[in-house]
């Protein structure tokens, strides 16, 4: 499971004593916050204890805030747990609460909910893995972080990766060695140079594999990527990876789910999948029907003859490699797989080509 949710854990140090010991009027702030943040408001409890001390906690239909107050210290725990689309709402709930409580010092850890648990350290950046290990990440500096509609985007540059851009916290590339992913994808397409009339790359929106598809001279290219933000700021902060691929005139972008473009759309001489192979944050379809169905679009949408190829996972993730030898088979023929080690990935990758049936 993808990351759903964000989970702020503060604490407000040195807040004035008298609001900490009020339970109305940490219920008003409360209310207030919720209505102010456009959060919808369930339902409300409170518990003062003896002596002192407080305990507000709101439900809300994205999840719940708690306030939990001590007082005789002059301390406040604050828990925000939303899964609200709504880029930085948590935070902006947190600064109204800092607002209205005035701590003279917070401390905030920030935390994604799904299968990780992380916590948001300002140097650092955990990529999770499902395979035994995390890789972190040092920050020399922290080049955009933004929630689209979609997806979480950090791009950061490393001391030795150079400029990199995550998605919900995983990796997609790095300047050291987008060559080597790139060239992992498109390599079995060279050889087809001549037919190369029409290619398609699903996702692919930091531009890297298109930037090295053009040096082959294909004479049509569409680029079909959900999220727009992700290209406008490859545009801006990766040009390092995709240079200026995206005004080639030979290239159309097109912003749509890939799987639906798929079904109007065909005589695709190659189909280059740069997409995950863990759709759940886009779709509620079980994962082996969503992927046994893209694929049989996928070769649908290909001339005679077309190749599809495509990054697959870690080396280490068997479950997703037994899924692809099961379902390709059905749609293609001359499966091939290559492994490659992607430094700033810390791991190798399997890439796959194969032919239509």
């Amino acid at each position: 499971m993808k990351p759903f949710g964000k989970h702020l854990i503060s604490e407000f140090i040195n807040c004035p004593e008298n609001i900490l010991n009020n339970e109305n009027s940490l219920k008003r702030i409360l209310k207030l916050g919720i209505k102010k943040c456009r959060l919808n408001l369930k339902n409300i409890h409170a518990h003062k204890y003896s002596p002192i001390g407080v305990t507000v906690i709101a439900i809300i239909s994205e999840s719940h805030i708690a306030i939990h107050t001590y007082p005789e210290s002059r301390h406040a725990s604050i828990d925000i747990f939303t899964c609200s689309s709504k880029p930085q709402t948590e935070m902006k709930m947190l600064n109204f609460l800092k607002s209205k409580l005035k701590p003279e010092t917070i401390r905030v850890i920030e935390m994604s909910r799904g299968n990780t648990l992380e916590i948001e350290h300002e140097d650092w950046i955990e990529s999770f893995s499902t395979h035994g290990f995390n890789v972190k990440y040092h920050v020399k500096k922290r080049i955009l972080t933004k929630k689209t509609k979609y997806q979480r985007i950090d791009i950061i540059e490393n001391e030795n990766f150079g400029k990199m851009l995550f998605l919900d916290r995983d990796l997609q590339i790095a300047e050291i060695d987008a060559d080597i992913y790139n060239l992992s994808l498109i390599s079995p397409l060279i050889a087809l140079k001549n037919n190369l009339n029409n290619v398609a790359i699903l996702g692919g929106g930091d531009g890297g594999v298109l930037f090295e598809l053009l040096k082959h001279d294909p004479k049509n290219i569409v680029v079909v990527d959900i999220d727009e933000e992700v290209i406008k700021l490859s545009k801006k902060y990766l040009r390092c990876i995709c240079n200026n691929a995206f005004s080639n005139p030979k290239v159309q972008v097109i912003i749509n789910d890939a799987n639906k473009y798929l079904e109007t759309n065909y005589g695709f001489d190659a189909i280059i999948y740069d997409l995950t192979m863990n759709p759940e944050v886009l779709t509620r379809t079980n994962r082996i029907q969503f992927l046994d169905k893209f694929f049989s679009r996928i070769k649908n949408s290909l001339n005679e003859k077309g190749m599809v190829t495509l990054q697959c996972c870690s080396e280490f993730d068997i479950e997703t490699i037994k899924l692809m030898k099961r379902i390709l088979p059905k749609y293609f023929k001359n499966i091939n797989c290559k492994k490659s080690f992607i430094p700033s990935f810390c791991e190798s990758w399997i890439f796959i080509s194969a032919e239509a049936k």
